[in-house]
């Protein structure tokens, strides 16, 4: 090829190139965007699960009816493939594979157990999709030697919970004679590092028991506790752990004697138990459906809009796990708009580019180890009886919330 026909090509790839914005320069803008849904829908998970699926399906739905996802002037719609990972480790990976290589997925939004969030985590690192897991997940995932550059982890580590519960109580209720019960497995366990925490930051000691995975009836370890006489027991279990401890609590009359304080309440916890189990108990929720009351009227206003949205869509009001997985799946989408594309590294520079975010639990922020730091970390709830309830539903009033950058650990203690 002569000097003359050299030139020539590169003036026409100059002015084609000028035509093409970057995001098309490297890939053209697809026809839909494919989001892999995967929840416990049955196991041990089941509890939660299909609530959260709920939830982000209402997201998908409603940015579908808005035309899509918006790349530059174009919108295209999502198509959800819903994955069962049965809360079993082992077929979660399987499931994630099915999605990955043969669905050809863009993002995947889920999870409900935490070791099945750390596992995907582990291969979100050898394929680097765009991964949201929208439950709590273990703290050990956050560190920087562990964290996949694409997974962005919205509901936080049970760390958190832990330490703002201990907080509240040393600080609020004044409690010093205090026993931490909780269950043999991460999510207990790291609840206890965060309260053992914030109890030794303020001189505070606190008698540690554990129950072995599996157990069911608890009636020797709460009468054990009860004998201890302790100010307020704090309960860390979870699923059907967390609806039998809690009823058991009642049962044994640990109830009458000790305050309670259940770590981590959900709808279906709540619903779970008779209302005598729950009224008086404390709690911590990452948020309710019901905020009215609560000082900052933006949050109640937000709150109230999804929760009449949702239960319009499924004729009951959402979970906090409901509406978590509903601002998963709203902050992948915001991901692939700041990006122009659906690839999971150039989604994870456009967050961290752009970490701001709002939602129903105020403003959110991404920080470098790739969880969110809210204007309200989690909000402080007292169980209501019979009497006080309209409706079934009406399972907790709102009496505080947890702010604050130390409701998450220090950057410095993950590696950054």
């Amino acid at each position: 090829m002569n000097r003359k026909s050299i030139l020539g090509l590169v003036v026409f790839c100059m002015i084609i190139a000028c035509f093409l914005t970057p995001g098309q320069a490297s890939a053209a803008t697809p026809d839909k965007v494919k989001i892999g849904l995967m929840f416990g829908l049955t196991g041990a998970a089941s509890p939660i699960g299909p609530l959260q699926l709920d939830g982000a399906k209402l997201a998908i739905k409603e940015i579908n009816a808005a035309g899509g996802v918006k790349f530059g002037n174009k919108k295209v719609p999502i198509e959800a493939l819903v994955k069962d990972d049965e809360s079993k480790p082992d077929v979660a990976i399987r499931r994630f594979r099915e999605l990955v290589e043969e669905s050809k997925v863009d993002v995947i939004v889920g999870q409900t157990f935490a070791p099945i969030s750390a596992a995907l985590n582990k291969e979100v690192k050898k394929t680097p999709v765009a991964y949201f897991p929208v439950n709590v997940v273990a703290i050990n995932m956050f560190q920087k030697s562990e964290m996949a550059e694409t997974t962005f982890a919205i509901h936080g580590a049970a760390y958190s919970i832990g330490y703002a519960g201990a907080a509240y109580i040393a600080d609020k209720l004044g409690y010093k004679n205090i026993v931490f019960f909780g269950p043999a497995y991460a999510f207990g366990r790291d609840q206890w590092a965060g309260a053992k925490a914030a109890f030794d930051k303020r001189g505070i000691k606190v008698e540690y028991v554990e129950s072995p995975v599996g157990t069911s009836d608890y009636t020797s370890y709460l009468t054990k506790i009860g004998e201890k006489k302790p100010d307020i027991v704090m309960l860390a279990h979870w699923g059907v752990d967390a609806v039998n401890v809690l009823k058991q609590t009642y049962e044994t009359g640990l109830k009458k004697k000790s305050k309670i304080w259940f770590d981590w309440m959900t709808n279906s916890f709540g619903s779970g138990v008779p209302p005598e189990a729950l009224e008086g108990v404390y709690s911590l929720m990452s948020w309710y459906h019901d905020m009215k009351g609560f000082q900052d009227a933006a949050i109640v206003k937000a709150s109230d809009a999804f929760t009449k949205r949702f239960t319009k869509e499924y004729n009951y009001p959402p979970d906090p796990y409901s509406a978590m997985a509903y601002e998963g799946v709203m902050e992948a989408v915001r991901a692939m708009e700041l990006a122009k594309s659906t690839d999971g590294k150039a989604m994870a520079k456009a967050l961290m580019a752009s970490p701001k975010f709002d939602s129903m639990k105020g403003q959110g922020i991404w920080r470098a180890d790739h969880q969110p730091l809210f204007k309200y970390g989690a909000y402080v709830v007292l169980g209501k009886g019979a009497k006080e309830r309209k409706d079934k539903w009406d399972l907790v009033k709102i009496i505080g919330a947890y702010t604050g950058e130390d409701y998450l650990p220090a950057l410095s203690t993950s590696g950054y």
